[in-house]
This record gives C-alpha cells, structure tokens and sequence, in this order.
C-alpha cells in the first residue's frame, strides 16, 4: 500500500472515532446543562485552568521520543517509569497549591476537589506509551477505541452523578477515572507490562531525552499563553458579553482543530517516521499531505468568509450577531491552521525541535504585541491585528525557517506550494478589512480552482 492510502486510511479510521466522541460529548451538554447549574460547571472551571497548566508538562516528548527511537522494549519502560514520575510529581505539586487557589479565589470548596483532580496526572502518565506503541504500530483504530470507550464511560457517569444530585464531583470523579478505561484497552492490544524503576533511572532517561522535552515544554507553554492572552486582555479591558462572543467566534478555530487538524498531527508524526525508515521522500509527501488538507479546510472557511451573518443568526439568533463581524478572519486563519499545526511533528523528525523552539518564541512575542496594540483600540481590531500577524509574518517566517531552512524543500517546489495560497489569502485579508465584498467573492473562487488544479491527482483514492 503506498504512503497517501496507507496515511489517510489510518486518518479516516482515528476521525471515524474522534467524530463520534466529539457526538457523544456534544449529546452531554445537551442532558447536562438541564440538571448541573452554571456556577457549578464555574467551579471546576478554575480547577481546570490550573490543571491544565500542569498538563503541559506531563507528556512533553516522552511519547514523541519513543516513535522517534529506534530503541527497544528497555528504552520504553524506562520512558514509562519516566512518564509515571513525572505524573507523580505534577499530582504532589498540584495538591501543594490547593490551598494557595482556594486562598486567592477566597473560595476554600477548592482544595479537596483540587486534591482529588490531582489523581489525573498519576493516572494519566500511564497511557503515554501504549498510546505511542501504538501509534508507531499506526493502530490507530485502537487509539480511537480507547477514546470513545473512555468519553462514553465517562458521559455516563457524569449524568448519574449529577442526576443524584452530586454537584461539581459530577464533573471531577468521572474525567479522573476515564484514563484508567482507556489503559484497559490500551494495555490489553499493546501488551506493554506495568513496570515502574527508581526515580534516579527516570532521571537518567530524562537527561538522555532533555532536548527533546525541554524543547517542547517551552513550546507548550509560550503557546498556552499566546492563545490566551488575548481572552485576557478582552476581560480585562472589556465586558464579559464582549469576551462571550470573541469566544464564540474562535470556537470555530477549536473545532476545527479537534475534527482536521489535530487528527492529521496525531497520524503525521508516526506516518512520517515510518517513511523515514525506508528512505522514502518525506518532504514531497508532506507537501501532498498539505495540500490536501488545505482543500479538507476550504469549505469551513469558504461558509465563515463569505456568509458569517447568515450563519450566526442560523446557529445562534439575534443576540449573537456581532459574532458575525469577526467569523471572516476566523476562516482566514483556518486556511493556514492546519499547516503551521503539523510543522512541530516534521520538526522532530528532523530533530530539529530547537529551531522550532526559537520560531515558536519569536512569532508567540510578535502575535501577543499585535494582540496588545489591538487592544487599545477596539475588539475588532484585535482580531484584525492577530489575523495580519498570522498572514504577513507568522506564516512567512515558517515557510523560510521551517521549510527552507529546517526541512530543506528545494525553492521551486517551495514557491509552487505556497506562492499562489499567500498571494491570494494577503488579497482575501484586505478585501475584507475594507469591504470590498466582490474581491473577497472572487479571490475564494480563485482559491478553490487553485486547490483543485493542485490536488487533482489526490482527489480519487485510486490515483493516490
């Protein structure tokens, strides 16, 4: 089977199971926000803010270094015993800072849940390498198993709780014990043994894998902040129905990420390595890769550009018509989501996760001072600001410092890839900054004649 059918087999089967989770998820909110009250759902939410802090550190390069590896069976317990220390000592410092929370927030109904949430990081450090095995074994159909096997146990138990009346613990005890339901299956199809060693060995294995981790905990903390900073300077400077629908609009950015982007990286990675291994031509599949998930992302952004107000009033009503004002440079950013989403994984496999380092810093600092700069002036220029930073600079400085300089793509194909996309979308932002609707019409039709002249020998899978 060659490379594209054997990679977007294995991208059909893990959506297949990230669609139906996304179902289930979605079917919840639906029973749950009739039973548990919006200051309960508050509650876990600062407990969540800061757990989820902790969680960037938790697997940062301990799966990715075991799909990067050729290492053996030793390697990969010592990385699990690595994984299961770190969770240790995440769970520690987190019931450490309950207190301190519960103090600043003047609420003290915050420590024993935050105590309790802090079981998630023991729990969860021991799904990192069966997932990995797995994912290098590109079984992803075991992967999305386990996912939909944990969200529905996890749904089920939430609903019971809260029709009992449990309150917030409706919200904590069941998202605690989904890890252990996933490592059933996890466990059970990558036969890996529950083997922990001394913290001194994890430290061992830490040091031999520091580039890697650090490297990407620096990343996923820049980031963090860089997609934050913006909510916080919008609650700070404006009104909360002001913040309710700036998130409401960048909903479509995290769906997105959920359903495309965030599935093409999971099965990136392991499907690169393995072409690696066979000295197969990395960048012109990548670029394939590329284009074709360009033209998966088209139609959300086509229908965000070019009818955000039809498609507000159709979803949400009337009140939430100002949310139609920023959808159009929601769906320009989507354009270019997918590809700067998938450049870490390529990064690593050159190892070359530093240079990624330094471009995550660098473009995180120029977005949060175009986010600042916005902010003195208006919501709509804040989001005009962060768009123009993503399309003018962000995505040039990827293209000369990850794919020139980092992956080594020849110029020509470089300019063939990206030349006419920039163009066109450099077009599409300033037609709509000055609306000038025509333009904004015609340059989405030049787009999509674009993809399709270029993937036209990926549009059937027999051709692939």
């Amino acid at each position: 089977m060659s490379f594209k059918k054997s990679f977007f087999k294995n991208i059909s089967s893990l959506a297949l199971y990230t669609y139906i989770q996304q179902g289930i998820e979605f079917f919840s909110t639906v029973i749950l926000s009739r039973i548990l009250l919006p200051d309960e759902y508050g509650f876990v939410t600062i407990i969540y803010l800061f757990s989820g802090f902790f969680q960037l550190f938790a697997n940062a390069g301990i799966g990715q270094s075991l799909i990067r590896s050729d290492y053996g069976s030793t390697f990969h317990r010592h990385l699990f015993s690595l994984s299961m220390w770190i969770g240790i000592s995440l769970a520690a410092l987190l019931c450490i800072m309950a207190y301190p929370i519960a103090y600043f927030f003047n609420d003290m109904r915050l420590v024993l849940p935050t105590i309790i949430v802090s079981l998630y990081f023991v729990f969860d450090s021991i799904n990192f390498i069966p997932h990995a095995l797995l994912a290098k074994q590109l079984n992803f159909k075991i992967i999305g198993i386990s996912r939909v096997a944990g969200t529905a146990f996890t749904i089920a138990l939430t609903i019971l709780l809260a029709y009992l009346g449990m309150s917030y613990w409706a919200l904590i005890i069941p998202g605690i014990c989904n890890p252990l339901i996933q490592y059933y299956i996890l466990r059970k199809n990558s036969k890996f043994p529950l083997v922990i060693y001394s913290y001194k060995a994890a430290f061992r294995t830490l040091k031999k894998i520091k580039s890697l981790f650090g490297n990407l905990t620096l990343q996923n903390i820049v980031s963090y902040w860089g997609k934050n900073l913006d909510k916080m300077l919008i609650g700070k400077s404006y009104t909360m129905a002001d913040l309710g629908l700036y998130n409401r609009a960048f909903r479509f950015i995290e769906l997105n990420y959920k359903l495309i982007s965030g599935i093409f990286s999971s099965v990136l990675f392991p499907s690169l390595k393995k072409l690696q291994s066979t000295n197969g031509d990395i960048n012109k599949e990548y670029l394939d890769i590329l284009g074709v998930t360009t033209l998966i992302n088209y139609p959300l952004a086509l229908i965000l550009i070019a009818i955000p107000s039809e498609l507000v009033y159709v979803l949400w009503g009337n009140n939430w018509m100002q949310v139609a004002t920023y959808l159009p440079y929601i769906g320009i950013i989507i354009i270019f989501q997918t590809i700067l989403s998938t450049m870490n994984p390529v990064f690593m496999l050159y190892g070359k996760e530093g240079k990624s380092s330094i471009i995550t810093v660098f473009t995180s600092v120029f977005n949060a001072t175009a986010i600042a700069i916005g902010a003195f002036f208006s919501m709509k220029m804040i989001i005009i600001l962060y768009t123009c930073s993503i399309v003018l600079f962000i995505v040039p400085i990827n293209i000369y410092f990850g794919f020139y300089k980092a992956f080594c793509v020849p110029v020509k194909q470089l300019l063939s890839f990206w030349l006419l996309k920039l163009v066109l979308v450099i077009v599409m932002l300033f037609s709509i900054i000055f609306e000038y609707r025509e333009i904004t019409l015609v340059t989405l039709l030049v787009f999509l004649v674009h993809l399709l002249f270029s993937q036209k020998k990926y549009l059937f899978l027999y051709t692939i």
